[in-house]
């Protein structure tokens, strides 16, 4: 059972609570803090399945007929570029349930692009454009990287990374 002390949110606390008492003077008890748990953000953050949305985009422009080649070309990459940094930043979240689902959510995204490709090669009979083959490499470097960066922040964190 634990008193709250040793937890990280205690220690954060307890750290918060003496240093208030050694600039206020205000005995412990006095001392009010409200405080939430930092995680809710990041676990909040770490389900979202960031590469879904480069595929809803370009399923998106592909319906209403727009040409990425303009304005819309340029907010993708963009969107590409923030997705990339959001799963890799992700990624170094070394927790059982949520590495499961970045790896499938991966696994899931490269499958789903890998077939819109496939279906816009070979039955619509259109080519790809850059913004396409951007998007499907933004989603294959996250396959990539996403299990890299999670095992070498596992390692470190284990300290068993580090040369001797």
């Amino acid at each position: 059972m634990s008193n709250g002390l040793t937890s990280g949110v205690g220690v954060a606390y307890t750290a918060r609570v003496i240093s208030l008492y050694c600039i206020t003077g205000v005995p412990f008890m006095a001392v009010n803090l409200p405080l939430r748990p930092a995680g809710r953000t990041m676990s909040t953050f770490s389900k979202i399945p960031w590469t879904l949305t480069i595929i809803l985009y370009m399923v998106v422009v592909h319906f209403i007929n727009i040409d990425m080649s303009g304005v819309a070309g340029y907010i993708f990459l963009v969107l590409c570029l923030v997705v990339l940094f959001f799963e890799f930043f992700k990624s170094g979240d070394v927790n059982e349930f949520a590495f499961l689902i970045d790896i499938l959510s991966a696994v899931f995204a490269l499958v789903v692009a890998t077939v819109l490709m496939s279906y816009m090669i070979f039955a619509l009979k259109e080519t790809p454009t850059f913004f396409h083959w951007f998007g499907c490499a933004v989603i294959l470097i996250d396959a990539v990287l996403s299990p890299f960066n999670s095992f070498r922040t596992a390692l470190r964190n284990f300290g068993l990374g580090s040369p001797v």
